[in-house]
């Protein structure tokens, strides 16, 4: 005869709901309890049905994965596949499967979301991106579906669960990190400030160079399409700068590539630091000073707080902050002026 719950529960000595509820991990059950239940499931050999359990409390044990617009730029950047490996860490604990959401652009994304949502394929979403007025965003909302954002909300901010740097204050620490190496003329390179995340260390590298009395050039600050020239013409000025905050590690490759196609020595003519301390910065030449933002966990806290939400309507909002830490290597030195 087949082991069900109601043998879980009489072994265990408790009700057949609490049996249920750890089945689903729920966040209301004690650790001890739980280990106690799941000590019973393994001495009857009893594996849960999770079919059968979705279909009763008419959840997919799904989660769906949305991605910025895609182009071929999203899926080589490796803050995403490693954002996406800590969602799946905590998902695999919890019994659920990802589905990832792509669109060429909003319109497209918001489409496959609705259908996504009408179809009930998935229980809620994670957003792996943060931008002002975005569709995807207004209609789970309105709609009231549980999501959550890695990266800081621009809409909806107090009712939205989140999960994030500091990057304002990353961005201050790393000018705080070069004044600290010697370094006055500071430039920002690869400032994608449509995204809230470089608008963030953006803000934050201009606060720090006004607390240190450091004057603001504005001709120091350089988007990401940035062109050969533009580089070579930072260090035609009179004040050239002698070290770059570089927007993260990935426009840091093409950067590096570019001040040695000009002739600037790194680090002795040049320092460079970057966001995201990503494989390759170990990899570059000169190793790569990177600051480490924890990416696994972001994705994992997201996780986390978005299957939280949906196993318990009521789990109040979340604002949750990974802390991050400058990774030094060779693209940095130390200099007298």
């Amino acid at each position: 005869m087949a082991v069900t719950i109601k043998d879980i529960a009489k072994r265990a000595n408790v009700a057949t709901s609490t049996v249920s509820r750890v089945i689903q991990d729920s966040p209301k059950i004690s650790e001890a309890t739980k280990a106690r239940v799941r000590k019973e499931m393994k001495a009857l050999g009893y594996e849960p049905n999770y079919s059968a359990q979705s279909l009763a409390n008419r959840m997919t044990q799904s989660l769906g994965i949305i991605m910025p617009e895609a182009d071929v730029s999203i899926f080589q950047n490796p803050f995403f596949l490693e954002s996406i490996r800590g969602i799946s860490e905590l998902s695999n604990e919890k019994n659920f499967t990802m589905a990832i959401v792509t669109g060429r652009d909003d319109t497209e994304l918001l489409s496959r979301v609705r259908m996504m949502t009408r179809a009930n394929r998935v229980d809620g979403f994670i957003v792996l991106y943060s931008k002002p007025e975005d569709p995807v965003v207004d209609f789970f909302h309105h709609e009231k579906i549980p999501y959550t954002v890695i990266g800081k909300p621009q809409q909806y901010v107090s009712e939205t669960t989140h999960v994030d740097n500091d990057n304002f204050q990353a961005g201050k620490d790393v000018v705080t990190f070069l004044y600290e190496l010697g370094h006055r003329r500071i430039a920002y390179v690869g400032a994608d400030t449509a995204r809230t995340v470089h608008k963030e260390r953006v803000r934050g590298y201009q606060a720090a160079l006004g607390e240190l009395n450091l004057e603001w050039d504005s001709r120091y600050l350089i988007g990401t399409s940035f062109t050969n020239d533009d580089i070579a013409s930072l260090f035609q000025l009179d004040t050239p700068p002698t070290a770059m905050i570089v927007g993260d590690d990935i426009i840091a490759l093409p950067l590096q590539r570019t001040l040695q196609q000009i002739g600037v020595r790194l680090p002795e003519q040049c320092s460079l630091i970057s966001f995201n301390n990503l494989t390759l910065a170990d990899m570059m030449n000169p190793p790569l000073t990177s600051v480490d933002i924890d990416i696994f966990k972001l994705g994992y806290q997201a996780a986390k707080s978005l299957i939280e939400k949906i196993q318990d309507p009521k789990e109040m909002t979340k604002h949750i902050i990974v802390p991050h830490r400058i990774v030094e290597r060779a693209s940095c030195t130390r200099i007298n002026e």
